[in-house]
């Protein structure tokens, strides 16, 4: 229920953190920084509620500055290789003030740019209005994702008029991805594919079941998020996970195994470029490399 006062909502923003686990390997590669608004009385404020009401009373502006700075302030915090993606506001990107933002957040926290992904919405990328501000922002060294991918296919066609990294497949096709016949296993492989031919990293979004990870590393996908691995957690807890040593593994399906099961090795080492992360399991064997940037 939206609050009563359109032009106030008391308490403030905080912020959790999904993580994002390489479906090969099952090592955390970074966090994707979700906004909520913490009420003194009502608790937690969903996006659904929050983000509606800062575009209605103009503060839209002030929370994508926040967040982007929080995100990156607490991601200097983490070790080097974890990364971390913020949600990209489409007014802000229309007005041109996301890049400014990012830019802002960077310097003020020493992070490199590398780190930051930028996730913004399948129409943003066809709307010529922000286009320019998706420029400035590769021109910053920030990473560009695409979410929600599936749900406007002309989107696809889109890709190549920017420098995107990474392909995140809506739930709704994560959903019902067990079904051998059904179409959303076939959207998911079509997805895949097409970003595999532009050079594009996917990653599956609301994966819940251990079927799904065995499916998805079937089909290509390179990373996954979800309930199966960890609800979005808060920031302690995201800070504990990033500095776990060695960095947190998730409990993946071996390869051919429908059950959950220990991924490869009870530790793996990764030696990271900026485009690959090359995996060694405990006893020295190497596994298949993960070409994602990684959100």
């Amino acid at each position: 229920m939206p609050p009563r006062d359109d032009s106030v909502l008391e308490g403030h923003p905080v912020l959790q953190f999904q993580p994002a686990v390489d479906l090969i390997s099952g090592r955390l590669l970074g966090f994707e920084a979700l906004v909520r608004w913490e009420h003194p009385k009502r608790g937690l404020i969903a996006p659904d509620v929050l983000l509606p009401w800062a575009e209605k009373t103009g503060y839209i502006g002030t929370l994508n500055a926040w967040v982007l700075s929080e995100a990156c302030r607490q991601a200097a915090g983490w070790p080097s290789a974890v990364q971390v993606a913020v949600n990209g506001s489409p007014t802000q990107l229309r007005q041109r003030r996301m890049s400014i933002s990012a830019s802002d957040a960077l310097r003020d926290s020493g992070l490199n740019p590398d780190r930051l992904t930028v996730e913004v919405k399948e129409a943003t990328i066809a709307d010529g209005l922000a286009s320019d501000d998706l420029h400035a922002l590769t021109r910053l060294g920030v990473h560009l994702a695409v979410d929600n991918v599936g749900i406007s296919w002309s989107t696809l066609g889109n890709l190549r008029s920017f420098a995107i990294d990474t392909a995140k497949i809506d739930r709704e096709f994560i959903s019902a991805l067990e079904a051998s016949e059904g179409v959303n296993r076939a959207i998911a492989q079509s997805i895949i594919r097409v970003s595999q031919s532009l050079g594009i990293s996917t990653v599956a979004e609301g994966v819940e079941t251990a079927e799904q990870v065995v499916i998805l590393r079937e089909l290509g996908a390179e990373v996954g998020q979800g309930y199966y691995f960890a609800h979005p957690l808060p920031s302690d807890d995201a800070h504990a996970m990033a500095n776990a040593e060695p960095r947190t593994v998730f409990s993946l399906p071996a390869p051919g195994q429908t059950a959950p099961g220990a991924a490869a090795g009870a530790s793996v080492d990764s030696v990271q470029s900026s485009r690959n992360v090359v995996v060694t399991s405990a006893d020295g064997t190497q596994l298949e490399p993960s070409k994602v940037h990684v959100l």
